[in-house]
């Protein structure tokens, strides 16, 4: 491999972003929206073998970035992300990945009733603080508490946790609690306006979260994870749910429940 791509291929995004603006024009047009993140320590290998770019995409924006860093010139660059893995009946998510992303669906319609709560609170009806004590019991202790304990204990310690994808999930997991912090403390001082907005802050940070994690963060686990890995994380998800048997049908009832009195 040419010393310059290898030399490239190691060096931090946020690094190449900065001294080459367009290559996050490169990246933007494959979804990868380095810019924004908050760390930025990801390698541009990694970066690409995260996003699970099909060949000729990845090849594509290769020669795009490195078209911008070496003008007029052109390089031979290995294949770096993995071919995605499929199984016998098409589904490309492993058995443990894919419990995590039927919780997704479950938080995802709590997330969607948010806006028309939001639309008529006033916490000081009892009636309203009651709703928003549900919504903030279902982030404490369903979203968080049962959902991302999984990841934080036992998935995310499977990979190198310093990794800026994983960090940024985990920084995602604090400041959500920030959330539901504040929107109690509007509750306890029957400030509308706080709940309002940590509502919808968590809203916004949640439905991004799982966006990066059900379709970026995810894959790419499945395809880096060993067999044993996958077996052993799916007995562990089946000893935590067999363990709190009452949660899913407790929160599912409060989906319902939300469903049938809320729309816009």
């Amino acid at each position: 491999m040419d010393a310059r791509v290898e030399k490239c291929l190691n060096t931090n995004i946020k690094d190449l972003i900065n001294e080459f603006n367009e290559i996050q024009t490169a990246l933007d047009k494959y979804e990868i929206g380095c810019a924004p993140c908050s760390l930025g320590t990801c390698k541009l290998k990694d970066v690409v073998s995260i996003h699970n770019l099909n060949a000729e995409n990845e090849k594509q924006l290769f020669e795009n970035i490195f078209s911008i860093i070496y003008p007029g010139e052109s390089f031979e660059i290995p294949r770096i992300a993995q071919e995605k893995k499929t199984s016998g009946n098409g589904n490309s998510m492993s058995p443990p990945l894919r419990m995590l992303v039927d919780e997704h669906k479950l938080i995802k319609r709590i997330l969607a009733k948010i806006p028309a709560i939001v639309e008529i609170l006033d916490v000081k009806k009892q009636e309203h603080k009651d709703i928003v004590l549900a919504v903030a019991d279902f982030i404490k202790n369903y979203a968080d508490k049962y959902h991302h304990a999984k990841e934080e204990d036992e998935l995310f310690v499977q990979f190198d946790t310093s990794l800026d994808i994983i960090q940024v999930m985990m920084n995602d997991h604090v400041q959500s609690r920030g959330y539901v912090a504040e929107m109690l403390r509007g509750v306890e001082e029957g400030d509308t306006s706080i709940v309002k907005n940590n509502l919808i802050n968590y809203l916004n940070l949640l439905t991004e979260h799982i966006h990066k994690e059900d379709d970026i963060l995810y894959p790419w686990m499945d395809m880096n994870m060993q067999t044993k890995t996958v077996g052993m994380l799916y007995s562990r998800f089946f000893e935590i749910n067999n363990s709190r048997p009452d949660v899913q049908p407790k929160y599912e009832k409060l989906a319902t429940i939300l469903e049938e009195n809320f729309s816009l």
